[in-house]
This record gives structure tokens, C-alpha cells and sequence, in this order.
């Protein structure tokens, strides 16, 4: 496990908040939900520090993620807290339980996504929520763009917006197939429901082991700055599947 370095700032820091999650995208269901989604209410535990050991492993990486709710200072999460993440990730995609949908659409939507260099044009873009083991749910075909409401906001926002797509699905190239291949500079082009476009322009792409994925980095985006992020599955596949994701990051320009 790799340390965890904690920003306490009121944000979490594409390059600073690197968590190294054991199960792929083990975070998720409860890191997306209770940090990016502003729901970590747990009350602080009060605590002499001088007078406690040192907690240890995932303990400690995790002790000091809370916020107080009423002033937003950094203050320790409580030990069910950590209990919990603990086991959300022991557990991840083993136990089932009920799918949550995507929230009720209200408003502008999300309709399409542009990438020139890849002569994708106008992918269709839908909605999805968590599936029943508690991951973020994607399109399940070759054409569709998926995105997730309830974790990221909606372009043109000023905040970040996470889309993933399939590399292959059923032996055939799926949308984001070659998103690898983009290069800083390239553009990408989002378009909502009101007919409004908005334009962003790459400034990474990497390929990440699947085990080292921090999935509150990648959908939170660039602190400060508005922005996009796709994931598709890259790597030569083994048994279990893609052993890589490729994450592509995208500043706003227009």
C-alpha cells in the first residue's frame, strides 16, 4: 500500500490525494458518494493525539480525511467510518445488493461528446447511477458515452465531469477505443441538452494499473480549473480482464 498523501485545503488534489486502492475502483462506492458527492458528515471524535498511538495501514491513511461539517476545518472520521471502508473494499463486487439509477434529469442534460482527432463526432451520451455492487455503472454497447450525474457536475459549471466509455465490447472497437492515442492540445467538444458546446483541450493521457486507479482524483479533475476526464479499460487483457485504464484529462478553453 502506497502512503497516502491528504490535502487539506477543502479539496482533493489530482496530483496530491493519491490513495493506492487495492481493488480497482474500490473507492468508489464510498469515496465518490460520501467525499466528492459532499455527503462526510460523520461527527470528529475528540482525540488527544499526543496521548493516542499512531493508528496504522488503512487506518491511518484514512484518519484524517473528515471535514467538520460546521466549520470545514479538517477533523478525524470516526472508527466506523474507517470500519466501513474497510470493508467496502474487502467486499468490493462481491456482495449485491440494489442498483441506484441515476438521479431524476432536471433540467439540462449532457448530449454528446466530440473528439476531431479520433473522428468521433457527436458519441451520444447517456445517464447512469451505480450498479448493484455498488460501482459506477457504464454503457454496455460500442457507441455510447457514459457519465454519472449524481458524482460530477454538468460541463459549464466550472466544476469537472468524468465520461467513460467502452475500449472493446463484444470483440468489437468500442467509442473510446483510441483515447490513448491523444495528445496534449487536442480538442474534445461536449454538447448539452439547451444546445450550448463547450470546448476543452487535452493536457494528458496516461496509463494507470487498474489497482493504483484514486477514483476521488480522476472525478474530481483539476483543482480550481474546469475540466473533463475519459477512462476506457487499456492493456493487453488477461484472465482478469484489462489490467489498465487509460485516463485522459482536458482543460476548458472556450
Amino acid at each position: 500500500m502506497q502512503t497516502v498523501k491528504v490535502v487539506m485545503d477543502g479539496s482533493f488534489r489530482c496530483a496530491d490525494y493519491t490513495t493506492n486502492m487495492r481493488r480497482g475502483l474500490a473507492f468508489a462506492p464510498f469515496f465518490v458518494a460520501l467525499l466528492l458527492a459532499g455527503l462526510l458528515i460523520a461527527r470528529p471524535m475528540a482525540r488527544d493525539a499526543s496521548a493516542e498511538a499512531a493508528p496504522h495501514g488503512l487506518a491511518e491513511q484514512l484518519r484524517y480525511v473528515g471535514r467538520d461539517p460546521l466549520t470545514g476545518a479538517a477533523a478525524p472520521v470516526d472508527d466506523g467510518f474507517i470500519a466501513a471502508v474497510e470493508k467496502s473494499i474487502d467486499r468490493y463486487g462481491k456482495d449485491e445488493g440494489e442498483a441506484v439509477p441515476a438521479p431524476a434529469l432536471e433540467g439540462t442534460d449532457v448530449s454528446w461528446l466530440s473528439v476531431p482527432a479520433l473522428s468521433v463526432t457527436k458519441a451520444p451520451v447517456q445517464r447512469f447511477g451505480l450498479d448493484a455492487f455498488g460501482r459506477l455503472e457504464v454503457p454496455q454497447d460500442t457507441q455510447h458515452v457514459g457519465w454519472n450525474p449524481a458524482y460530477n457536475s454538468l460541463p459549464g459549471g466550472g466544476g469537472s465531469t468524468f465520461f467513460a466509455a467502452h475500449f472493446e465490447y463484444a470483440g468489437r472497437p468500442g467509442v473510446f477505443n483510441q483515447i490513448s492515442s491523444l495528445k496534449a492540445g487536442d480538442s474534445i467538444a461536449v454538447g448539452l441538452s439547451d444546445g450550448s458546446i463547450h470546448t476543452y483541450r487535452v493536457t494528458s493521457a496516461v496509463d494507470y494499473n487498474l489497482a493504483a486507479i484514486d477514483m476521488g482524483a480522476v472525478l474530481h479533475g483539476r483543482e480550481g480549473r474546469e475540466s473533463i476526464t475519459l477512462m476506457t479499460c487499456s492493456g493487453p487483457p488477461n484472465a482478469n480482464g484489462y489490467p489498465q485504464r487509460t485516463v485522459v484529462l482536458a482543460e476548458r478553453t472556450d
